[in-house]
């Protein structure tokens, strides 16, 4: 498990150890846990930037090494040079032989540290570069911390209000003054349409009897229409089969 994994592990734990009554009860135990939680995000983190500037301090180590090495290189060649020019100006003489030989065996134990050092250099290198990157993901989850910790705390907030609400609005609904309330209304109710129906009742005589002249108005109406029509019928001269046919 990486060491964020491990991190984000911990501070887990820290609420599950820490009870989910304890920890979620109030939204000053839900910012108080992750205010713990987030300290404890920041010591890791200080602690891994200790430990990536000791790197980034090794890795100066190496380089001046290797620069030290360098300017040892270029000194030795120059005396190796003097020593040869030296050499063919006096070969009889064995010092500048000796000479030649202790530079050329420096030059090659340069090499060598300088080819291992080179490849430290490079190991430090990736090091820090992935502990850099490390660094700036733990601060990526140190901000999202912060972050959670305001939404959750509004989160809880909101959702205690609507609970609570939701409690106040159904004891009022359940209430027995509400209970009173449908009671008036059946009452007022049942009431309003037992008048109605005595209303009805009152006025049912009056209607038959408008219902009874109506009808024999309408009767009488018609027969006198009739009678018009047959008499305004009776008035007119009579035409014949051959009139109405030339006609």
């Amino acid at each position: 498990m990486s060491f964020l994994g491990k991190l984000w592990t911990r501070i887990k734990g820290m609420f599950i150890n820490a009870g989910d009554d304890v920890v979620s009860s109030s939204p000053e135990a839900i910012r108080a846990t992750y205010a713990a939680a987030i300290d404890e995000s920041k010591k890791r983190y200080l602690e891994m930037e200790k430990a990536v500037a000791l790197l980034a301090r090794e890795r100066e180590k190496t380089e001046q090494t290797l620069k030290d090495l360098a300017r040892e290189e270029t000194e030795i060649r120059s005396r190796l040079d003097g020593a040869l020019a030296a050499a063919e100006s006096d070969p009889a003489n064995p010092l500048h032989r000796e000479a030649g030989a202790r530079y050329l065996t420096r030059l090659q134990e340069i090499d060598e540290k300088e080819a291992l050092l080179a490849q430290e250099l490079e190991s430090q290198k990736n090091k820090i570069e992935d502990y850099k990157t490390r660094l700036r993901s733990f601060s990526d989850e140190i901000e999202k911390l912060k972050k959670e910790q305001g939404e959750m705390i509004a989160e809880f907030v909101s959702t205690q209000q609507v609970i609570q609400l939701e409690s106040r609005l159904r004891g009022l609904a359940e209430s027995s003054v509400d209970e009173s309330i449908v009671t008036i209304r059946e009452k007022v109710s049942a009431m309003r349409t037992q008048a109605r129906i005595a209303t009805e009742m009152r006025q049912s005589g009056k209607e038959q009897v408008d219902d009874s002249y109506h009808r024999l108005g309408a009767k009488k109406q018609a027969e006198d229409r009739f009678d018009q029509l047959l008499q305004a019928r009776s008035k007119q001269p009579a035409v014949s089969e051959k009139t109405r046919d030339l006609g």
